[in-house]
This record gives C-alpha cells, sequence and structure tokens, in this order.
C-alpha cells in the first residue's frame, strides 16, 4: 500500500493528528535551527528537573498514544529527518492543545571521545511520548546550569 493509500485507511482523528504533527515538526525544526544551544533551556519553555513520575490518567492515555504515533509517523514522511528535540518540542505543543501537561527533558552523556552528546525526550507520567531511551544514562540539562564544556 502507498503513502497515500495508508494515510487515507487512518481514522479522522490520526489523520488530522498526522497533519497537525507535520506542521509542528517543521516549525520545531525551524525553531531549533534558530536557536544556539547554550539557549535551549530558556527559549523552549520548562525544562523537567528529574523524574516526574506520577500516573496517567485513563482519560489521557488514548491522546498521548495518538500524539506519539502522529510524531513518529510524521518523522518518518519529512523531507528533513528530525531529530529528538524538535520531535519531543511538537509533541509538547501537541499535548499542550489537548489540556495535557508533560515533561520535556534535555539531556547529555559524554562519548569515548569525552564529548557531549544530547538528547531530548518528552514523558506524561511514566508515558513516553518522544526519545524513549534509558534515561539513566543522561545528565539533565537543568535550569540555570552553566553550560556543558
Amino acid at each position: 500500500m502507498g503513502k497515500l493509500a495508508t494515510f487515507l485507511a487512518l481514522d479522522r482523528e490520526d489523520r488530522w493528528a498526522t497533519l497537525e504533527a507535520l506542521y509542528s515538526l517543521a516549525l520545531s525544526q525551524a525553531l531549533v535551527r534558530s536557536v544556539p544551544p547554550r539557549r535551549w533551556r530558556s527559549r523552549f519553555g520548562p525544562v523537567a528537573r528529574g523524574e516526574t513520575g506520577g500516573t496517567i490518567s485513563h482519560r489521557q492515555l488514548e491522546p498521548v498514544r495518538r500524539v506519539r504515533l502522529a510524531i513518529a509517523r510524521a518523522s518518518r514522511n519529512l523531507p528533513t529527518d528530525p531529530n529528538c528535540l524538535p520531535q519531543a518540542l511538537a509533541g509538547r505543543r501537541m499535548l499542550e492543545r489537548r489540556g495535557i501537561e508533560s515533561s520535556l527533558y534535555l539531556g547529555f552523556q559524554r562519548g569515548p571521545d569525552g564529548a557531549p552528546h544530547f538528547h531530548a525526550w518528552l514523558k506524561v507520567g511514566t508515558e513516553w511520548v518522544t526519545g524513549l531511551c534509558d534515561e539513566t544514562r543522561y545528565s539533565l540539562l537543568l535550569p540555570g546550569d552553566a553550560g556543558v564544556a
């Protein structure tokens, strides 16, 4: 089945969520490209300070999963390859429109060469939205950090 046929086979809500994700990802990619990394924490809104835990309500579960799938679907079908930060920002924007609070994490780990490798992920309670990773391998970039040298 071709991409258009696959898209048309989605239910109405998934089609709209996918279109919204395409728009949000394109917007988020442009924003990430225009902001230097040292200003990410201040420019992209609140960043989680640690494990927020909490539970996700049954009412929130379906829209969170719909947003997660729409972001993944849209990411595969853009002419560019949006990395973790635009995906997390787009997911947060989509969840905010649905009245669902999420936690954005910005972290880094040192590579074998000692250089920092950054990663962003988004969660609602314990439910992953974007950027699935082993969180224990990352040090969080917290508001007020002097930066990563």
